[in-house]
C-alpha cells in the first residue's frame, strides 16, 4: 500500500454551489477543447495590492494532464504511478486568497468541499479529502472544519502566510492570535492541518519581499520556515500540544541544520549587553524564555520544550524522493515524521519525478525497509485515523 499525501485537483464544478447574491461573484473556470484549464474569470476577486501579489496569473503547472480535472484519467495515471490511495488537495490557480471578502470566501470554500465530497462518495477506496477553509472568516472556518470532519475529510489546507486587508503582505500563522480558536478546534477534532505554499496566492510574507531586490533572499529564511518557527516560538504548540501540521513541498535538506541551530539557541541562550549600571557594559546570558519583547508572564508560557520536541511530535513532512539528503533527514528526525508524496499532476521540481517516486524510494539504500513502509503508508494511516 502507498498513500500519496500531496496531489492536486481542480473540480470543474468547484463553485457551482455558491448561491444567492454571492453567485455572480464566484470564480468561473474556462477550459479548452481538450478539457484542460485555460483561465479563471473571477468577478469577486479582491483588489490587487502592489508588491503583495507577484505570482498571480496563469502559472498553473500540470494543467496539461487530463487527471487535473478528470477522475477516470487520474486513476489511470495512478496505476502508472503505482499508488493506491491519494489525498486530494485543491489546485490553486490564482482564484484563492485570504484577501477575498470573508463571506464570499467561506461560500467558495464550502462549494469546493462539496465538489470534492462527491468524488469521495463515488470512489470510497481511492481518495482522501483535504478541506479548504477561509481563515479570514475564523468562525466560518471553524464551522467548515467541523463539517469537513463530520463528512470524512482527513485534513484541511492552509497557506503558509496570512494576508488579509489589515496586513496584506502576510504574516506567519502562529503570530496571529485571532486564529488560535481555529487551531483549538483542529486539535479537539484531531484534524491535522496541511500547510502548502500556494504560489498562485501571490501574497507572501514581508521577509522575502524586503530582500529579493538585492538577491539577499538566498540567505533569508523562506516563508515555510518562518511559518514553521512561528508555530513553535509563539507558544501555539504549548497551548495545543496535540495539534499536528503537515509541511508539504519544502524538502528535507534544511531540517537537521535548522533543528540543531534552534536547539542550540534554546539551550545556551544568547549574549546581550546590560546597561543597568551607568558607564558599565557587562555581558550576561538570557534563557530563551526571556528573549521575547513581551511581558515576563507571556514569555514564561512559551517555548517550554526544546524546538526538536515539536519537530518530533507535532510536525510531518512530505518527501521528495530524488532529494539526496532525504536519508539523512529520516535518520535524524525519525521515519515516523515523513509522508510519501508525488505532487501530482505538477511538473515543477516537486512533481517532476512523480512517475518514478515509488521506484526512487524503493532504491534509496540509506532508508531501511521498515522505515520505507512507515513513509509509504503507516504514518498516514495513523495520522489520518484510517482503518
Amino acid at each position: 500500500m502507498i498513500i500519496d499525501c500531496d496531489t492536486h485537483i481542480l473540480p470543474r464544478d468547484a463553485f457551482d454551489r455558491v448561491e444567492g447574491d454571492l453567485k455572480p461573484l464566484r470564480p468561473i473556470f474556462h477550459f479548452d477543447e481538450k478539457g484542460h484549464y485555460t483561465h479563471c474569470a473571477f468577478p469577486g476577486k479582491p483588489q490587487e495590492i502592489p508588491g503583495s501579489t507577484p505570482h498571480l496569473g496563469f502559472n498553473a503547472t500540470g494543467i496539461n494532464y487530463d487527471g487535473m480535472c478528470d477522475i477516470e484519467a487520474r486513476l489511470k495515471d495512478y496505476e502508472a504511478l503505482g499508488v493506491e490511495l491519494q489525498l486530494l488537495v485543491p489546485q490553486f490557480v490564482g482564484w484563492w486568497s485570504y484577501l477575498i471578502e470573508p463571506r464570499l470566501a467561506t461560500a467558495m470554500a464550502h462549494s469546493h468541499n462539496l465538489a470534492v465530497l462527491e468524488i469521495l462518495d463515488r470512489y470510497t477506496e481511492r481518495f482522501l479529502g483535504c478541506a479548504l477553509v477561509a481563515l479570514q472568516d475564523v468562525e466560518g472556518a471553524i464551522r467548515e472544519l467541523e463539517w469537513a470532519r463530520g463528512n470524512g475529510f482527513k485534513t484541511a489546507v492552509l497557506d503558509y502566510s496570512f494576508p488579509v486587508k489589515e496586513h496584506p503582505f502576510g504574516e506567519p500563522l502562529g503570530s496571529r492570535r485571532e486564529l488560535w480558536p481555529f487551531f483549538a478546534k483542529a486539535e479537539k477534532l484531531q484534524m491535522p492541518l496541511l500547510l502548502h505554499l500556494n504560489m498562485e496566492h501571490g501574497h507572501r510574507t514581508v521577509n522575502l519581499l524586503k530582500f529579493q531586490k538585492n538577491g539577499l533572499d538566498i540567505f533569508a529564511p523562506d516563508d515555510a520556515q518562518l511559518n514553521l518557527i512561528s508555530l513553535i516560538t509563539s507558544g501555539l504548540l504549548d497551548q495545543f500540544p496535540n495539534l499536528k501540521f503537515i509541511h508539504t513541498e519544502s524538502g528535507t535538506a534544511w531540517i537537521k541544520p535548522l533543528v540543531e541551530r534552534l536547539d542550540s539557541i534554546y539551550e545556551k541562550g544568547v549574549v546581550v549587553f546590560d546597561d543597568d549600571l551607568p558607564g558599565a557594559r557587562r555581558k550576561r546570558r538570557l534563557s530563551p524564555k526571556n528573549k521575547q519583547l513581551v511581558s515576563a508572564e507571556e514569555a514564561s508560557e512559551k517555548n517550554k520544550l526544546p524546538p526538536s520536541h515539536y519537530f518530533r511530535n507535532n510536525f510531518y513532512f512530505t518527501i521528495e524522493t530524488e532529494e539526496p539528503e532525504l536519508g539523512e533527514a529520516v535518520n535524524f528526525l525519525g521515519a515516523g515524521r515523513f509522508l510519501f508524496a508525488t505532487d501530482y499532476p505538477h511538473d515543477d521540481p516537486g512533481g517532476s519525478m512523480k512517475f518514478r517516486d515509488v521506484e526512487l524510494l524503493e532504491m534509496n539504500q540509506k532508508i531501511s525497509t521498515s522505515d520505507k513502509d512507515l513513509i509509504r503508508w503507516e504514518n498516514a494511516k495513523r495520522l489520518f485515523g484510517l482503518q
